[in-house]
């Protein structure tokens, strides 16, 4: 009887006892250890997916409350400033004096906030000490004392933030200490712009999802994306309900700044979409390697084979030493020829799959370098600048507010919202912001002029790269002049297809050997030679710079950039 058995399996063709022995002892395990790394992949994938989600919201409810400090920070400042409190709390001869007093302090100061906080739709005073409002600014206290959160205000110490998701009106109110000293009661007014407020949850761009902000059970802002998986909206009350479950989907996040509670509810199929996609990719490409090994495998075994298989694993050690330039052929019809032009193939392919990596770490390290620099919140800065002017509007230095005011301009230009190009005339208004602080400082003992055509100035450009230069030109040629007085000269040409934008200064000039070593790679001049690079890497290396200098004469700086007109970005 074993006999028998034995004799049947070795009367079994090849082809059929090599797809038996694949089976059994290759496809069914693979299979199995691939449904089992499937389900364990997918869960961790789902996981991390969720981690990634509280990471996201934990940060962008951190930038809420940063935002919001900054309104508070700034109606505390108001609301103690010994500047308001001279101008309202003052008993003034007549009512011109009254306004006129409002028009030259109290008007600039709340202007000025409103300048350099953008986002603030209004600013206003409510006060009993008045009869007649003064614009948006100066309004009486009796216009408001009907609304459902004056008797709150009015109780409160600290600012009291009212949000109505209907109208889509946010503002803060508080009372204002420094005028109550004198007798006088007045609340602080300051209306932010709703949307922008919350800017940072619109640019959510998951799949189904629904976000709440809500203070107890009342919901200040809602959002849900707009491709829905299953076409459903979920209400406040459900998220409520599956927080009451613990619904792991659910993530909350509560504000000690605020008191407001965010909700985020990403939905299970967007979940395991995003999980299903990655993991089928990985574990096709796992079957798809196990079952090559296992024909290869089963093959070697065959010994009339042996010969081609050994040429073959000749060419597998090359590449697997990372000579992936090995050619492997064979017009053999055979199944050993087929697997020789297969594995050709899968070289080709493995080449163009480590392109592919490449370029994806590539694109992978742009994208972090973008979200470090989308990180960079320019907001403290400008309120900082915008606190070193209110402090020297109140004491009167003039010079002072204008050099903050002149070095805002030039970060808020310089920083460009991240992007690489600008039109001419920006590159101008930010040179001229810079410049105007290097004339106070320098007492005005060098002369600018500027001859550019309107046309010219719509043309594109590099963004910061005239500063460079022109911190350069006086630097290292009118700082060193004795005999005369020291001149900047900037314009411009173009011809059909380039624009050429000269910088000429009557400084003291350089040597052959001087310019040279400015442009090249280990120069210590970091600034013109990133200038001449960055040109070259934007536009390609027909454009850069051209420098021509006569020692005790002067330089000309020439920039050679294309012709065409500055496309601004559309803000999302």
């Amino acid at each position: 009887m074993y006999k028998r058995i034995v004799q049947k399996i070795r009367d079994i063709k090849v082809r059929d006892k090599i797809i038996s022995i694949y089976f059994i002892f290759g496809l069914i395990p693979l299979l199995s250890l691939g449904i089992f790394a499937f389900s364990r992949i997918n869960r961790l994938l789902i996981v991390q997916e969720m981690s990634s989600d509280r990471s996201m919201i934990q940060l962008t409810s951190n930038t809420l409350d940063a935002d919001i400090n900054i309104y508070n920070n700034l109606s505390d400042y108001l609301s103690y400033s010994e500047t308001v409190a001279n101008v309202l709390g003052y008993d003034y001869a007549s009512s011109y004096d009254f306004y006129k007093e409002i028009t030259t302090t109290l008007d600039p100061m709340m202007n000025s906030v409103q300048f350099f906080q953008s986002n603030i739709r209004q600013l206003t005073i409510y006060s009993n000490d008045i009869q007649v409002s003064h614009g948006t600014t100066l309004i009486p206290l009796n216009k408001i004392k009907e609304k459902s959160w004056y008797k709150k205000a009015i109780s409160s110490n600290t600012p009291v933030w009212v949000i109505d998701k209907e109208r889509k009106e946010v503002f803060s109110v508080r009372r204002m200490p420094v005028l109550e000293r004198k007798g006088k009661m007045a609340l602080l007014y300051i209306e932010v712009d709703y949307d922008k407020l919350f800017t940072n949850f619109e640019n959510l761009k998951e799949k189904n999802y629904s976000l709440f902000i809500a203070k107890g059970n009342n919901v200040l802002y809602e959002k849900h994306s707009k491709d829905k998986l299953n076409n459903s909206m979920l209400s406040f009350s459900d998220i409520l309900a599956l927080k009451k479950e613990k619904d792991d989907r659910l993530i909350s996040n509560n504000s000690k700044k605020t008191g407001w509670t965010i909700y985020y509810y990403h939905g299970a199929d967007a979940l395991t979409d995003k999980a299903v996609k990655i993991n089928m990719f990985v574990a096709l490409f796992v079957m798809l390697a196990g079952i090559i090994a296992t024909w290869i495998a089963l093959y070697l075994s065959s010994k009339f084979i042996v010969g081609r298989i050994d040429a073959l694993m000749t060419n597998v050690k090359n590449v697997e030493k990372g000579q992936l330039e090995v050619t492997v052929e064979s017009n053999d019809k055979d199944e050993i020829g087929t697997l020789i032009r297969g594995f050709g193939a899968m070289i080709r392919r493995i080449k163009y799959l480590i392109e592919q990596v490449y370029e994806s770490k590539l694109l992978q390290k742009n994208y972090e370098m973008r979200a470090l620099q989308q990180q960079i919140n320019p907001h403290f800065l400008y309120n900082t600048l915008s606190m070193i002017n209110f402090m020297a509007i109140e004491t009167g230095q003039n010079d002072i507010s204008r050099i903050t005011l002149s070095l805002s301009d030039f970060y808020r230009t310089s920083l460009n919202k991240g992007r690489n190009t600008c039109s001419l005339a920006d590159e101008i208004k930010n040179m001229n912001a810079y410049l105007d602080i290097q004339m106070m400082m320098h007492d005005y003992d060098f002369d600018l002029d500027i001859q550019i055509e309107d046309e010219i100035m719509e043309c594109e450009t590099p963004n910061l790269i005239l500063q460079p230069i022109v911190e350069n030109a006086i630097g290292h040629g009118i700082d060193l002049l004795e005999d005369r007085k020291g001149i900047i000269k900037i314009y411009a040409t173009t011809t059909e297809n380039h624009v050429y934008i000269m910088v000429e200064d009557n400084g003291v000039g350089m040597d052959e050997a001087t310019i040279d070593k400015m442009l090249a790679k280990n120069s210590k001049g970091y600034g013109m030679r990133n200038v001449n690079e960055r040109i070259k890497l934007i536009y390609g290396p027909e454009y850069h710079l051209h420098i021509e200098s006569v020692v005790g004469q002067g330089t000309v700086i020439t920039i050679k950039l294309p012709k065409k007109i500055y496309q601004k970005p559309k803000e999302n």
